[in-house]
């Protein structure tokens, strides 16, 4: 927020001294290795590339109800922990968020501190809970590798018996 107002005072500082340029560009711009210079633009980028106008309310926003939504996630983590059933009274939050984010992620608004706390909340479900994994049913797999293991001897076997009586 520092920065938001930050760049605000030094864009509107525009006196006209030098015809185009302004006072913001005359202080930045007034040491001589350009260390304020670099700095400015260095934070610039640094804001532009983390996406940060779409997180401090500068265009459209949903990241109130994103971190609102990662709170309710983090309670039932803490709610359940205790219970041990982390993964199936969780699940539905932890969706809600999870199809939040992409839709912040398709949209443009999944700034850098949303992906942060995006990030640590699956850290979070998928390797300290173990949860999101799907359940992997062994019957069907082992019913065929059997299966097909008998049949090689099921059919040596009965050729065997036929053409033995033939």
């Amino acid at each position: 927020l520092d920065y938001v107002i930050m760049e605000a005072v030094v864009s509107t500082q525009s006196t006209g001294i030098t015809g185009s340029t302004n006072c913001s560009t005359i202080l930045r711009d007034s040491d001589n290795a350009m260390v304020i210079r670099r700095l400015w633009d260095a934070y610039s980028n640094m804001w532009n590339s983390a996406l940060c106008d779409t997180c401090s309310g500068l265009s459209a926003n949903r990241s109130v109800d994103f971190v609102n939504k990662t709170d309710t996630v983090n309670l039932c983590f803490d709610h359940n922990k205790k219970r041990g059933d982390i993964c199936g009274a969780c699940k539905t939050d932890y969706e809600a968020l999870l199809n939040m984010f992409k839709d912040l992620q398709h949209d443009g608004y999944a700034c850098a501190d949303l992906a942060d706390s995006m990030n640590s909340t699956a850290q979070a479900w998928s390797v300290r809970y173990n949860c999101g994994h799907p359940e992997v049913k062994y019957l069907p797999v082992v019913s065929l590798a059997v299966g097909m293991l008998l049949l090689p001897i099921t059919f040596y076997g009965g050729n065997r018996l036929i053409t033995k009586y033939v």
